[in-house]
């Protein structure tokens, strides 16, 4: 415990030294961010949002979108299918620094999540529901219904070598991430996204504070503390939580990269973590968990970008106290909008989980394989196929996992 809260310091001490000398002006950050999500979309605007955006420095999205599941093999008695949608409002307004390049500005997401079925798709794996999986399939994709997300200042320094964020945060949006892991766009199953299953999330939309910084030409560190007991659907709430109670999810991360341009696709990093008990995050009793997670990816081809991640945890948090995944994603498959993505986990339950539910083998084994296809401008379609082999608290030997995804871009 004490290196964690040893780490916890060390973050603090880099959040006030952002003063270093290398120049770059690239997102930090995952494919989810606000930012790069943005940046991602290329379809043609209306003059008026073209105006905003070159006058006003001020661009913003809306999407739609909905996943499907319909499993083989649920355990007895369990929901076979899950259904869910989510309506999300997004943008960026730089309001300084506009000339200087050390841009600051207002980021904000709102979201809408609800099921179309009994059971919604994060509910639907777990145990005495759907299928008796120690895991995630969709997490994003919930009945939570109205959810702030986003609302934050983002400051870049240095010429956007190093970046500040504060206010409302997606601490997914800087942890351990890579160019798989967004849910609308990536891999479905957690074990292959943020943390691999071995690192305890708070939830999104909660208030902290996070820097990014470029420490040469390919070393980089992050480091973020938020509120481990906060919500996206009361955000007020997170004053009193953070400032009363004072449960911290602390993170520091230290990577390589071959650019900063490249930061989520040519990347080796490890992070360490730290969530403090006593929060709606804990599994079967009160204490905080840690952990270490690791993670490598690397274009071999100009297409082809193979990965190897993972994490070790202990402590009552993460759903996992060892999870291992490999696989690759193939960018521009038959379309320069298209990617195919697969990729195998092992895990092994987290001993608190194992204690108090365990029906099968506390290890599983979970494959993946989706086709995100660029349908058009605004539409992407996503079929997805996953295996599990041996869910924890399920009835079943293993069972196939048939999804689908759909999303409409305005």
């Amino acid at each position: 415990m004490y290196i964690f809260h040893k780490l916890t310091s060390l973050v603090l001490l880099g959040l006030s030294c952002i003063t270093f000398n290398v120049m770059a002006d690239t997102n930090f950050g995952g494919p989810d961010t606000v930012d790069n999500t943005l940046n991602d979309n290329n379809r043609v605007k209306q003059s008026w949002r073209e105006s905003l955006a070159s006058k006003q420095d001020l661009t913003f999205g809306l999407d739609y979108q909905v996943l499907g599941l319909s499993a083989s093999d649920p355990t007895a008695g369990g929901d076979d299918q899950a259904s869910a949608g989510v309506a999300r409002f997004y943008g960026a307004w730089n309001l300084i620094g506009l000339e200087s390049g050390n841009r600051g500005g207002i980021v904000w997401k709102v979201e809408h999540r609800h099921a179309f079925s009994d059971l919604s798709p994060k509910e639907f794996t777990f145990i005495g529901s759907g299928l008796g999986y120690a895991g995630m399939i969709g997490p994003a994709y919930s009945d939570q219904g109205a959810r702030l997300t986003n609302l934050y200042w983002k400051q870049k320094l240095n010429g956007g070598n190093t970046s500040f964020v504060a206010g409302y945060l997606d601490t997914t949006d800087y942890v351990d991430t890579y160019a798989l892991a967004s849910p609308w766009t990536g891999f479905s199953n957690l074990a292959f996204s943020t943390g691999s299953g071995a690192m305890g999330l708070p939830d999104d939309g909660i208030l902290g504070l996070a820097v990014a910084h470029m420490l040469t030409n390919n070393l980089y560190m992050v480091g973020g503390v938020a509120d481990g007991k906060g919500k996206s659907d009361d955000p007020l709430a997170g004053f009193d939580t953070l400032f009363n109670d004072h449960k911290l999810f602390s993170t520091f991360e230290f990577g390589w990269t071959a650019s900063q341009e490249q930061i989520y696709t040519d990347n080796l990093h490890l992070t360490a973590w730290h969530l403090d008990g006593g929060t709606q995050h804990n599994l079967t009793s009160s204490e905080g968990g840690q952990g270490i997670n690791f993670s490598a990816s690397y274009f071999a081809t100009p297409q082809l970008m193979p990965f190897i991640r993972g994490g070790f945890s202990e402590g009552d948090i993460a759903l996992y106290d060892q999870s291992i995944s490999a696989g690759f994603g193939y960018f521009g498959l038959a379309g320069e909008g298209n990617n195919l993505g697969f990729a195998v986990n092992w895990s092994n339950v987290n001993d608190n989980l194992e204690g108090a539910y365990l029906v099968g083998d506390s290890s599983q084994f979970t494959t993946e394989i989706y086709y995100n296809v660029q349908v058009n401008e605004f539409i992407q379609i996503t079929p997805d196929i996953e295996y599990i082999k041996d869910p924890a608290f399920s009835t079943e030997s293993s069972s196939w996992v048939f999804g689908i995804r759909a999303r409409v871009v305005i």
